[in-house]
């Protein structure tokens, strides 16, 4: 039996095993085509069948479960049209953002958004978590002089959905992929120094080209 509750966390049960839920999804835990039964979840976490009733709703109402009666909730594939949806809508909004940010990063911002794809580098390449909370970072600072603060967070709402966090843990990572986004951050820092909004959005649409993040072998 493991505990799901933390000494100090003061939120509500139901929200503690649906960040846990998620969470061992995302990491494998609970692989695709796995089923998720109330009473056998909550005999494994440690609580009652309450929070791991509304928790299982939390985790369907976004896309990683389904709920298959006389099965309980069963974890979903993970499909190349999931990746495809996520990257147009987010390639999207981004490009809107960038070019409101364009032009108004101030040499500060400049140098931190350098730093980062710097410290991307020398990331070990089967980091897959490490990679994905740096290019998190890095897209957040790009947007960060954006004065739509709605359009803000809706794109760090994205970034934090369980599904965009899913795609980037199934993603086998390798130098080849992990090189190729270090040298597209690059392209987008000089096209921020040249002014250059449509070059920067040229970048954002290779990095979300679905071709390219297809499930399976790095390359």
């Amino acid at each position: 039996m493991t505990r799901t509750t933390k000494i100090g966390d003061v939120r509500p049960l139901a929200v503690q095993v649906h960040e846990r839920i998620s969470s061992d999804i995302i990491d494998g835990k609970f692989p695709p085509g796995s089923a998720l039964v109330q009473e056998q979840v909550a005999v494994q976490y440690g609580v009652s069948r309450t929070p791991v009733r509304d928790a299982l709703t939390l985790v369907a109402q976004e896309g990683l479960a389904t709920l298959v009666p006389g099965q309980g909730y069963i974890v979903n594939e993970l499909s190349d049209q999931d990746v495809r949806d996520v990257y147009e809508v987010r390639y999207a909004l981004e490009s809107i953002a960038s070019r409101q940010a364009c032009g108004k990063h101030t040499p500060t911002q400049m140098v931190r958004l350098r730093a980062m794809v710097d410290e991307f580098e020398t990331l070990d390449p089967a980091d897959a978590k490490g990679l994905f909370l740096m290019g998190m970072q890095f897209h957040a600072a790009l947007i960060e002089p954006c004065p739509n603060n709605y359009l803000r967070s809706t794109l760090a709402t994205m970034w934090g959905h369980p599904i965009q966090r899913r795609i980037n843990m199934t993603y086998p990572q390798g130098p080849s992929h992990q090189t190729k986004l270090a040298a597209d951050h690059r392209r987008i820092i000089e096209a921020l120094k040249a002014n250059d909004p449509d070059a920067i959005v040229e970048v954002l649409r290779t990095c979300h080209d679905p071709s390219d993040h297809q499930l399976g072998p790095d390359a």
